[in-house]
């Protein structure tokens, strides 16, 4: 069955791990600004949102190792090309060092499968790339395969084709890893940043309960820890979408 990398879902230990941090996280925030696990179910209306959000993360990591993968198979095709072989075997043969380079259950070797089965039942290699791109939802996988389309349809040199792509994708790579060296450390320090005022709270209460006790167990000051908590979660959730920008 083709897969569509724009949908992912979750498997069931995924699903469970998850319930159990975010069930962790509420109990941890409810003690902290409540004084009460019992505020935890407050929290509630959050797990779908904790989940919907974790998805969305194995979707894009899904991706990007999607395109990683697919870089290398284009690498490969245009060395295949190099040495003679057609465009068709070119990727025949790409499939075989796929295998040994990411493993015969990667992404791209599973797709390449398809590739084989597909032109061997007679459809042309444009029609399978172009349907694989629309499957991937990866910028480089629909570069890739509409200039293909276009240069088969006008009779261009696929090996200078695939060659000057390949050389697009490896200057374009260099840019994104020098990107994301310098956002690396910018995430980290967001990281840390967005645990500190948990821990604070958190050492007050153990080591000096008296300053804060009168936050806790009165409607006042429900009402300031409630104002603080929503503080705190709107100023992760921007430090979170500059520091994880995607590249």
């Amino acid at each position: 069955m083709l897969m569509n990398y724009n949908i992912y879902r979750l498997k069931l230990l995924e699903v469970v791990r998850y319930l159990t941090e975010y069930t962790a996280l509420a109990l941890f925030i409810s003690y902290l600004f409540y004084d009460s696990l019992k505020m935890a179910v407050l929290l509630l209306p959050g797990l779908a949102f904790y989940i919907d959000g974790r998805r969305k993360d194995l979707l894009l990591a899904r991706k990007k190792e999607l395109a990683k993968q697919f870089k290398d198979m284009i690498q490969a095709v245009a060395t295949g090309m190099n040495a003679g072989y057609s465009v068709e075997n070119s990727f025949r043969e790409a499939y075989g060092d796929m295998v040994k380079l990411n493993g015969e259950d990667s992404l791209i070797c599973r797709e390449m499968k398809g590739f084989l089965r597909e032109m061997e039942a007679g459809l042309s290699i444009e029609k399978v790339l172009l349907d694989f791109s629309l499957r991937s939802g990866v910028e480089e996988v629909k570069d890739f395969a509409e200039i293909f389309a276009i240069a088969k349809r006008s009779g261009g040199n696929f090996s200078e084709m695939i060659g000057r792509t390949v050389g697009i994708m490896q200057e374009k790579d260099e840019t994104e890893r020098e990107i994301e060296v310098m956002l690396s450390g910018k995430r980290y320090e967001q990281k840390i940043m967005g645990v500190i005022p948990l821990f604070i709270i958190l050492y007050l209460k153990l080591g000096s309960g008296g300053f804060i006790y009168a936050l806790y167990h009165n409607p006042a000051g429900t009402g300031v820890m409630s104002a603080c908590l929503l503080v705190y979660f709107v100023s992760w959730l921007l430090a979170r979408k500059i520091a994880f920008i995607e590249v």
